[in-house]
């Protein structure tokens, strides 16, 4: 396979559509002061906006990760930036805790397709050699979007309120599908594909494994990163910006992590090593913490954000190259979409149970805890796994995808 030419647009373009889904989420966390108050709702309530984001993207990851196997991805990638848009809007003028919640379920039905159509491009496009950076970077996207929005969006909402803030945020979806459409190609769908061996395979085992380590770690990551900014605000009486910074720092250390991590895991022969260290040090940043609230001692937070920030956020991407590496490249949409699942999943599972805990012990110390111990099973799940990973990404049938076409900064078809 030929080596594409990978501008920076293309590249760009890669994070903004990782970015773009969960950015509604992003949004309401940075806000959760104003929204809670606005709307009167509980803790439970507020972690329900996640929940039923992820639990949409969880169901509809199986289908979309089939569709980015048969649709252009340029095409798949107008229906995700549009969705995110309309849910952005849908939010910005709900008068209900109801509302909310709809506009959240069209946001996590559009996010499903984020990873499967830009694990897509990636193996598509990028040499073998060059996908660990080019993964980090494409995963960072969700962090540049969670760090948008930590810094961003509460101070706009103070002035603007926060349905106003949403609203603005509609315009990143606007400028996401511009650059969707200048800099991905213009390729004919894969239709024809479907009818090859590739479908009728089964997604390898060890996609699996990573799959229940995804769910863990997805629910510990998605409470974490939803009740961090309240907790700040609650626990330590943080002001609304100066909490959401919290969600900032998490966000800008996790953006350089996942680049340092994926350059990492590209060169290792088996994903078990960096998988360890994450879930480890993860749960040590979630003690961190716990230990703030405990001893009132603010640089604790700080602390423990930055190093979750730097742990929990990537292994994400650690997952991603392990299934690029692992799956044919007929399958790497229904590879991603079953990853997806469990990851979703944890992410739909972690923010209500912490709500849950939180209203029901009138504090957060047994939700960091349980953050903690439910990294410590990740840990024992790597240990358990007995897997070994090929050095380089299995190869596509001849007959499937010919070289990729170069892509340049300007290429528009």
């Amino acid at each position: 396979m030929a080596e594409a030419k990978l501008g920076v647009g293309f590249v760009a373009t890669l994070a903004v559509s990782m970015g773009i889904g969960p950015l509604l989420i992003y949004g309401l966390t940075a806000t959760g002061p104003l929204v809670i108050a606005d709307l009167g709702l509980s803790r439970a309530q507020f972690g329900s906006f996640a929940t039923v984001a992820f639990l949409a993207a969880a169901v509809s990851s199986g289908v979309f990760g089939r569709l980015v196997d048969l649709y252009s991805e340029r095409t798949t990638m107008a229906v995700l930036y549009v969705g995110s848009a309309a849910a952005l809007l849908l939010a910005s003028v709900a008068q209900s805790y109801v509302g909310v919640l709809l506009a959240v379920v069209v946001s996590g039905c559009v996010q499903a397709l984020s990873n499967p159509v830009t694990n897509r491009l990636v193996s598509r496009y990028a040499a073998p050699q060059g996908r660990g950076l080019l993964m980090g970077v494409k995963q960072s996207g969700v962090q540049m979007a969670q760090l948008t929005a930590g810094v961003a969006l509460p101070t706009l909402a103070l002035v603007a309120g926060w349905r106003g803030a949403l609203g603005a945020a509609a315009v990143i979806a606007g400028v996401g599908l511009l650059f969707a459409w200048r800099f991905v190609p213009h390729l004919p769908t894969r239709a024809a594909d479907s009818a090859g061996p590739g479908l009728a395979v089964a997604v390898p085992r060890a996609v699996w494994w990573l799959t229940s380590y995804a769910l863990l770690t997805g629910a510990a990551l998605q409470a974490s990163n939803v009740y961090l900014p309240l907790y700040g605000y609650e626990e330590l009486h943080l002001s609304v910006a100066t909490a959401g910074l919290t969600a900032a720092v998490v966000g800008g250390v996790g953006l350089v992590a996942r680049v340092g991590w994926g350059q990492l895991a590209d060169r290792l022969a088996s994903p078990r090593t960096p998988l360890l260290l994450l879930a480890l040090v993860a749960g040590l940043g979630a003690m961190f913490i716990y230990l703030a609230g405990e001893l009132s001692a603010v640089w604790l937070l700080w602390t423990g954000a930055a190093v979750f920030g730097a742990t929990g956020i990537a292994s994400n991407v650690v997952l991603m190259i392990a299934v690029l590496r692992l799956s044919p490249a007929p399958l790497i949409g229904r590879a991603s979409g079953l990853l997806a699942i469990g990851l979703y999943l944890g992410f739909a599972l972690g923010p209500v149970t912490f709500g849950a805990v939180v209203d029901a012990t009138s504090s957060y110390q047994v939700g960091w805890v349980g953050v903690a111990a439910t990294y410590a099973a990740a840990a024992v799940l790597v240990l358990a796994g007995r897997f070994r990973l090929p050095s380089t990404s299995p190869p596509p049938p001849a007959d499937v995808y010919p070289d990729p076409v170069p892509i340049d900064p300007g290429h528009t078809r």
